[in-house]
């Protein structure tokens, strides 16, 4: 069981308050969103490496083995010279987020999803997801011995579906997810519907649908405050806006406890392709009215699945959006490689296309210290790698040739 003295769900709307504990995440008194509330507001944080330092910020019991594959503590890279002066002379460090388990921040969703389900006895874990997600919760439910079934797009990319399934996961794909507002909030309400009348676990990554597995993404902001404890603005990618919502939050509490005396800007990136924070920023969170036409694979999310908690990490950290088209991704995720040795999918090298656009635009100063959030490994989208890959066929040569190959 868990502890519900350390915390508590809390309705959005209503302020209703109800222990933790069961699958269906929506308020018994008015049908809203939960959220998690801690009791108090310190961080007291254990010793020991990854995400499971932070256990008293974390749902599930503390006192019960937490399932784990080594997620969280990824490294800030500095960027060099090069790619400094493309930003105006800012400092900007990478959160290499890609170098979980899995290749993907998911890894930290997943653990706390997955150790929930191990310490409640739930029988499964089902979600929706474009890929990193869904490789992310069949890693970690095949290390607790539980099954998971995904419902993913229709249009994954190959290899994060090979990733998905040689971890024994079973995979479904559905029809307009991601693409059309409707399908993806209709398939997203389904999983959740199911997943409360099964009792299964369900793992949607945004704070509507699984409020507490999506605690994991916040320590992050954790992270972050013990590795750049003076940056000024973190850009992250937005695709339901889980992770940006996460990072604000993670930031808060630390403000809230007195672990650090001021928060920077957040900084929500979006592909200009799928524009759903302009309009919930404006109130409207309904989603796309017309159908999502960025490529960028993990940020295709038609609905916001944490769209209140998105908007409030922009608001009350005096944060923005950004918006960038597909070119400038691909771009950002070239630089990536090719100057920092960093390979990054797009999705992961979105928030540094958004670095790149505010430098461009004049809203990231010279005296910025800038953080951008490279989400997911550049190995989960071939497509992708091949774009980046010089044209020309490899050559095949004999031993004798090779002094030849270095003189020319």
């Amino acid at each position: 069981m868990t502890q519900p003295q350390r915390y508590a769900l809390v309705c959005r709307d209503c302020g209703h308050v109800r222990a933790p504990g069961i699958t269906r995440y929506a308020c018994d008194t008015c049908g809203g969103e939960l959220v998690v509330r801690y009791l108090a507001a310190t961080t007291q944080h254990a010793r020991g490496p990854g995400i499971w330092r932070f256990a008293d910020r974390l749902p599930g019991n503390a006192g019960r083995q937490q399932v784990s594959l080594g997620e969280g503590d990824t490294p800030l890279v500095p960027v060099g010279d090069d790619l400094r002066a493309m930003l105006g002379g800012a400092a900007m460090s990478v959160k290499c987020e890609h170098m979980n388990p899995t290749g993907s921040f998911k890894d930290r969703i997943a653990a706390v999803a997955v150790t929930l389900s191990a310490q409640r006895s739930i029988g499964g874990l089902v979600g929706t997801s474009s890929g990193n997600g869904g490789a992310a919760a069949a890693a970690y439910a095949a290390r607790a011995g539980l099954p998971f079934t995904v419902f993913a797009l229709a249009d994954t990319v190959e290899q994060k579906l090979l990733q998905i399934r040689s971890m024994g996961a079973r995979v479904v794909l559905v029809r307009g997810v991601g693409h059309d507002a409707h399908a993806t909030e209709a398939a997203a309400q389904a999983i959740a519907g199911e997943a409360a009348r099964r009792r299964l676990f369900p793992f949607l990554t945004g704070g509507r649908f699984s409020p507490e597995a999506m605690e994991g993404a916040k320590t992050i902001a954790y992270e972050l405050a013990e590795q750049a404890s003076d940056a000024t603005h973190v850009y992250a990618p937005v695709g339901g806006g889980g992770l940006l919502a996460a990072v604000g939050r993670g930031y808060r509490e630390l403000l809230a406890a007195g672990d650090i005396a001021a928060m920077p800007r957040i900084i929500g990136v979006q592909p200009a392709g799928c524009p759903t924070m302009s309009p919930a920023l404006a109130g409207d969170f309904s989603g796309l009215h017309a159908p999502s036409t960025t490529t960028v694979s993990g940020l295709q999310v038609a609905v916001l699945f944490d769209g209140r908690g998105a908007v409030e990490a922009i608001r009350l950290s005096e944060g923005h959006l950004t918006e960038v088209p597909d070119p400038e991704v691909w771009e950002a995720q070239r630089l990536l490689a090719h100057h920092e040795g960093i390979l990054v999918e797009p999705a992961g090298a979105t928030a540094l296309a958004g670095a790149l656009a505010d430098a461009r635009e004049g809203r990231l100063g010279a005296d910025a210290r800038a953080v951008v959030l490279a989400t997911g490994a550049g190995y989960k989208d071939s497509a992708a790698l091949r774009r980046l890959s010089p044209s020309t066929e490899v050559a095949a040569i004999d031993a004798d040739e090779i002094g030849g190959v270095l003189d020319g």
